[in-house]
């Protein structure tokens, strides 16, 4: 008789995938290190979408998302933002398992709210085995159901969806996640404060230099330089005393060569001031100085400041002073020829066109070429003066003429055509001109430009005479208001120390 065979032994069942792993028996090496999470994927592999969605239900289960702990950086590591955004990459996570967008990248797209997918108590309809295979089926998601609102993450259909878990709070994604250092923008620098400060440095510099010239003359220098003590030993307090005197001079000077290089980078009106001293001797005269503090301080202040080095330094001072002064006598003759213009104030009702004609020829290089403005009323079109205008040449000289006079420099028009034999030439010229208008002075007009380059058309030359002179009034206002209220500003009193006080 056959012996029947033994049915094979029986195998424990496996784990249930929620049950937190342990670590393995003797293992070698023994694993008290780290420890593998579950997956939840592999756990389940064999199973179809459906049934992964609608059996045993994990109370606040979620799919695609497990917390992460806590990452510890090195000391050099947490000086990079390039690192410390790593721990982002957690909000990041969680933000997309609570929208449903992950499902989506890894596959399983989330079902849409319907009307009627929920019941009167407000819990949510359970989808049939039809439905639950479609949704499973499905792996595209159009954009329009993207726009029309954020879905749930796919979650067990029997279990109750609840966030509100003694988990730890973690805040999705936001501006304050990231670090983000706060930029200061200094305001502009007032030039009245910057002069100040160059002339207070100047005349502290002025000081020491008449203090060693004063040593010079009365040969105290020379004497300590040679002072020699009994056996022949140079005296140890003219050496000192000579690098106190030196460190002095160097602070003093390196103040004043900050102030004048702050100055000149800051000015507001800089073609002003190199009418004046051109750019480069200005430089030139920076480096010499800068030149005779090195040699004084590489030779350790030894022997003193000679006399050269002291007039070198005393030249330079005295040449800033003089460029100051000269500034301060040309800002004072343009006050007055701006205080000796009629155009400015006053009643000039009916005579409008003269005004604005006045204000034109005070900021023209050749006021005589243009002609009278006249009224385009009753008269033969083009009038002499709409026709000097017409190549728009003379326009973009005014109106560059005119940024270069007000406080504020922007929009100045750097390219444009000197050569107007074309008719498009034309046009473009006035086509910058009435843009920069509107960038600059905020000024639209209504202008047709084909119609005043071909002059065709005689209501095109009556709208040009109209935007010649709104752009006239606008920009006549508005530059003196700017000078109004730069006149109105209150002068930064110097600041003077009196060396004399002495506190009772």
């Amino acid at each position: 008789m056959e012996a029947i065979p033994s049915p094979p032994p029986e195998r424990g069942s496996s784990p249930e995938p929620w049950v937190s792993p342990s670590l393995a028996l003797n293992a070698v090496p023994q694993l008290d290190r780290s420890v593998s999470t579950a997956s939840s994927v592999s756990s389940v592999s064999g199973r179809s979408v459906s049934s992964r969605l609608s059996d045993s239900g994990i109370p606040g289960r979620r799919r695609g998302y497990m917390r992460p702990e806590g990452t510890q950086f090195s000391r050099s590591a947490k000086n990079r933002d390039s690192v410390m955004n790593l721990g982002t990459i957690a909000h990041l996570q969680y933000y997309f398992a609570r929208t449903g967008l992950l499902d989506e990248a890894t596959g399983r797209v989330a079902k849409k709210r319907q009307n009627g997918s929920r019941t009167a108590s407000g819990s949510e309809r359970p989808l049939s085995d039809i439905e639950g295979d479609m949704s499973g089926l499905t792996l595209n998601t159009t954009m329009d159901q993207l726009g029309e609102g954020l879905v749930e993450s796919p979650v067990d259909d029997n279990a109750s969806v609840s966030w509100d878990d003694n988990e730890p709070v973690m805040l999705p994604p936001t501006v304050s996640t990231y670090k983000s250092t706060p930029v200061y923008v200094p305001p502009p620098p007032d030039m009245t404060i910057l002069r100040r400060e160059l002339r207070e440095a100047l005349e502290e510099n002025a000081k020491h230099l008449k203090e060693l010239e004063k040593g010079h003359n009365d040969g105290t220098a020379a004497d300590a330089s040679v002072t020699h003590e009994a056996g022949g030993r140079q005296s140890a307090e003219a050496p000192g005393w000579h690098q106190i005197q030196g460190m002095n001079l160097l602070d003093v000077t390196t103040l004043a060569i900050r102030a004048a290089r702050i100055y000149y980078t800051a000015h507001e009106d800089p073609q002003r001031l190199y009418a004046i001293k051109s750019e480069r001797e200005i430089r030139k005269d920076l480096y010499d100085v800068l030149d005779v503090l090195k040699r004084l301080g590489i030779r350790n202040f030894a022997n003193g400041v000679s006399p050269y080095e002291v007039a070198r330094i005393k030249e330079w001072v005295e040449d800033i002073g003089a460029l100051l002064d000269t500034e301060e006598e040309k800002e004072r003759a343009e006050e007055e020829e701006r205080e000796s213009w009629s155009w400015r104030e006053g009643d000039w009702t009916g005579k409008e066109r003269e005004r604005e004609l006045l204000f034109l020829k005070s900021f023209y290089p050749l006021p005589d070429s243009l002609p009278d403005w006249t009224s385009p009323n009753d008269a033969e079109l083009p009038t002499p003066f709409l026709a000097a205008l017409q190549d728009g040449l003379r326009l973009v000289h005014l109106h560059n003429n005119l940024v270069k006079k007000s406080p504020r420099h922007f929009e100045e028009i750097k390219q444009y055509h000197t050569d107007t034999g074309k008719p498009y030439r034309c046009a473009e010229n006035l086509r910058f001109w009435a843009k920069a208008a509107e960038l600059r002075w905020d000024i639209k007009m209504d202008l047709d430009v084909m119609g005043v380059v071909q002059s065709t058309d005689n209501e095109a030359w009556r709208k040009f005479d109209a935007a010649l002179l709104k752009w006239c009034k606008g920009v006549r206002e508005e530059i003196v208001k700017e000078w109004k209220q730069r006149k109105s500003q209150t002068k930064t009193p110097t600041l003077q120390i009196d060396t004399d006080y002495e506190v009772s």
